[in-house]
């Protein structure tokens, strides 16, 4: 079953970026690997009301001091001055394996595609799985929702959520969108069929969603996982310019999303 060798956080004192620290703590200190905050400055504390060293420093100190508390027994952390998604960016290129979390502020605006929040431009080009954060936390996790399409892609996203899904205590649920429960049953086959190989004797949720938007059927039923999965096939290129069901439901899904990078394999 896929994993993450080492977490990498963006913190900058939000409230989102809270819920990243906290969510990103519990699955570090769970699956015992690295946590490392990343707190980007602007370098010029010449600047009225610029973000300068000792910012950065108090706010990685006191993510530090909370990742511990979490249970993370490797904590670290990094304070590099220049752009925070140039920064992100190339800690999710240098290792694409690891898990990068950020808060999900700004992708529910309507113009941050056009303004480029940090949030937005990673959710399109991180080479690593992407943790959106959003508020309030669970106390203790319930349900993952592993979205499904039946395709080879989607399979990935499954197997890498159900890793975090058992890592939480969270019971895995599949999900798919579809015009009828039989054919719902057919897209899930592979997805069950790769959660049968990597836990044989694991319940899962089955969740037919029956509509003709998948995007809009995803968005409304977010409201009921602690945390949703999906795969990030097409967001990019044309295909986000059209306008992708992952691109959808990463601007307006109403719980923290894993969006996992299919495409590293």
């Amino acid at each position: 079953m896929d994993s993450y060798p080492q977490v990498f956080i963006g913190a900058d004192g939000s409230e989102d970026a809270d819920s990243a620290i906290r969510i990103a703590g519990q699955i570090a200190a769970r699956l015992d690997v690295p946590a490392t905050v990343v707190t980007a400055w602007e370098g010029d504390s010449d600047v009225p009301g610029s973000q300068d060293y000792e910012w950065a420093r108090g706010v990685g100190d006191a993510a530090v001091d909370q990742l511990r508390e979490l249970g993370v027994t490797d904590v670290r952390q990094d304070q590099p001055t220049g752009s925070a998604t140039d920064i992100l960016l190339k800690i999710a290129t240098d290792a694409p394996d690891s898990l990068l979390a950020i808060g999900a502020r700004g992708l529910s605006s309507p113009t941050s595609r056009l303004t480029g929040s940090l949030s937005n431009h990673l959710s399109h080009h991180s080479p690593a799985d992407l943790l959106l954060a959003r508020s309030p936390v669970p106390s203790q996790w319930q349900s993952v929702g592993l979205t499904t399409d039946g395709s080879a892609t989607s399979r990935i996203a499954v197997r890498r959520g159900l890793a975090v899904a058992l890592a939480l205590g969270a019971t895995p649920h599949i999900v798919t969108v579809a015009k009828d429960e039989a054919e719902g049953t057919r897209l899930m086959k592979s997805a069950l069929a790769e959660i049968e190989l990597c836990q044989p004797d694991l319940t899962v949720e089955r969740d037919v969603l029956l509509g003709v938007l998948a995007s809009k059927a995803l968005v409304e039923a977010s409201r009921d996982y602690d945390l949703m999965v999906i795969g990030n096939r097409s967001m990019s290129g044309r295909s986000r310019l059209l306008g992708s069901i992952a691109n959808k439901v990463t601007h307006s899904a109403e719980c923290p999303l894993l969006l996992v990078n299919t495409t590293r394999e």
